[in-house]
């Protein structure tokens, strides 16, 4: 790939995505400029990428990753004068593409998570007017290498999007935490709970992804009758487990909804 890439942005999702394709390679570090409010220079030096100013990477970039906090959006990309001929990819949150400020360049949202870091991440994308088959072919190639990507028919689907994959790791996270704490507190030694637990975790994912059975089959799959799944299952449903989740992914769902008209 020979675009020259420049981050307008690159914090923590950033710098999950730059290191991810400098790592296998998508990416060389003399394709990459970055910019960024306060860690350009660090970041630079742990990717051995160059550091420039914002106008710079503008000027020099065929595609800019528009990776800038929303509530800075205002400040950051509005002053700045984009090309025709140069493609956005956009990663912030709860922000629609007519209000990016980006015209005439040519824009495609997406939602990474933070699992690319590591090749394991989930992505939701939708194209914006004008993007060629080429280049959403070259930007679906980039994502896949970093884990899975689906793309969206309408923009609209993004804040459902948003919900699962951008909000997902940290509903995980935090089973976990209770997972490992439980298990802590029931005898387990705590050099052991939280990497079992994790593993617990990351081989039920790789049979959900593997089977194409549906995640209601491999629970009952693993609930024997009168076993200790069941009366853990009892408990969950006792406390609502399964509403509770669904009213969290709402609740991040009606956040990017705010956040798209531009509500703090």
């Amino acid at each position: 790939m020979q675009w020259t890439v420049g981050f307008l942005g690159c914090g923590n999702m950033g710098q999950a995505l730059l290191g991810g394709w400098l790592s296998n390679l998508q990416l060389s570090p003399e394709q990459v400029v970055i910019t960024s409010k306060s860690t350009s220079a660090k970041t630079a030096k742990r990717f051995g990428v160059r550091s420039v100013d914002v106008d710079t990477l503008v000027s020099v970039s065929d595609v800019i990753i528009l990776a800038v906090k929303p509530q800075y959006a205002a400040e950051v990309v509005e002053p700045l004068s984009f090309k025709e001929e140069q493609l956005v990819i956009s990663i912030m949150a709860g922000t629609p593409i007519h209000r990016l400020g980006v015209a005439p360049a040519r824009v495609i949202r997406t939602m990474p998570n933070v699992g690319s870091r590591i090749g394991k991440g989930a992505t939701v994308a939708f194209a914006g007017p004008g993007v060629s088959s080429v280049e959403k072919d070259r930007v679906g190639a980039l994502f896949d290498s970093l884990g899975c990507l689906e793309w969206l028919e309408d923009e609209d689907q993004f804040h459902a999007g948003t919900a699962l994959v951008g909000s997902g790791p940290a509903y995980i996270f935090m089973a976990l935490e209770a997972m490992a704490d439980a298990a802590l507190e029931a005898g387990l030694p705590a050099s052991s709970v939280r990497r079992l637990a994790a593993a617990t975790v990351e081989g039920a994912a790789k049979l959900a992804l593997e089977s194409n059975e549906d995640p209601a089959v491999l629970k009952q799959r693993v609930a024997s009758p009168g076993g200790t799944t069941v009366a853990a299952l009892s408990r969950l449903e006792h406390h609502g487990f399964s509403e509770a989740l669904k009213d969290a992914m709402n609740a991040a769902s009606k956040r990017s909804r705010e956040l798209a008209t531009g509500e703090t």
